[in-house]
């Protein structure tokens, strides 16, 4: 089996197109960074991408954001996880760890563990969901309104708080936040963010963006003291319909497995979990 690095984000698109459509609702991480970086190729500052083929055939495919893991998605053959421990081995050599549907995620840290002698552990455990048609929540007070540019403070501090909440195990890099905002909102962006306010008053907030075979929505976040009031529920259902009366073929999204309050949301809404997403780091046992 041969690795191929590529150049850039839209070769990558191209070349892995096999294997990433072949389930877009389980490859919508890779997915949507990639097309992010379509979009803006300023996202993220360095970005690594490999194909590995059989015979000619693409069966998998990987991709980088230091400091991030690298993202491994679904492959097509076992023999794609070997392939790529091989490759990372010397190509990085200091790779953090692995994000990955499982049993892909384990299966690569397993391998990783058994070339390199570093352990691993699962520092975040993701579902990953999807959806067709929306099921309305009971009503909640307020209404929907797009963010602008003079809502970047309020960005920058929920994000913040999404971000000390929800992730706190993900590497960060000190630009990533205004970037990730930029990506959404400046010139040139595909996405947005969508608050849902109550008397003028934001009360939650979610991103979106348009990816190949549908659309990513996310982060989710309703300040603490506003939770409970059914704000997070209309506010993605609201998100969800547009783009799917748009012309988006699906919605994809991630919760914490941690947490079943938001995973009985979305269900609620007809999000169904498709996956469990893993994020494995290297050499931290404890």
């Amino acid at each position: 089996m041969e690795v191929t690095p590529l150049p850039d984000a839209a070769s990558f698109l191209a070349a892995a197109a096999p294997v990433l459509e072949r389930d877009t609702a389980a490859n919508n991480l890779p997915l949507g960074i990639a097309q992010q970086l379509v979009d803006r190729p300023d996202t993220y500052p360095e970005a690594y991408f490999w194909v590995a083929a059989e015979s000619g055939r693409v069966v998998g495919a990987a991709m980088r954001t230091p400091p991030y893991p690298a993202i491994l998605a679904d492959p097509l053959h076992e023999a794609v996880i070997d392939a790529f421990i091989a490759t990372f081995t010397v190509a990085q050599p200091d790779l953090p760890g692995v994000t990955a549907n499982e049993p892909w995620a384990s299966r690569f840290a397993d391998a990783w563990t058994a070339s390199t002698g570093v352990p691993w552990r699962r520092s975040i455990g993701q579902g990953v969901y999807a959806m067709t048609t929306v099921r309305p929540p009971r009503r909640a007070a307020g209404s929907a309104r797009a963010a602008t540019p003079d809502d970047r403070p309020l960005l920058r501090r929920w994000m913040s708080a999404f971000a000390a909440e929800a992730l706190q195990a993900m590497p960060r890099d000190e630009g990533d936040m205004e970037r990730g905002i930029d990506a959404r909102m400046g010139p040139g962006a595909a996405g947005g963010f969508t608050f849902w306010e109550v008397d003028g008053r934001p009360v939650s907030l979610t991103g979106w963006m348009p990816i190949p075979g549908g659309a990513r929505v996310g982060p989710v976040f309703t300040p603490s003291d506003e939770r409970g009031r059914g704000y997070a529920s209309n506010l993605v259902a609201e998100v969800s319909t547009r783009l799917l009366d748009d012309g988006a073929p699906a919605c994809f999204l991630y919760t914490d497995l941690e947490n079943p309050t938001s995973n009985a949301i979305y269900r609620r809404l007809g999000y169904e979990q498709v996956a469990v997403s893993s994020m494995i780091r290297f050499g931290d046992p404890a």
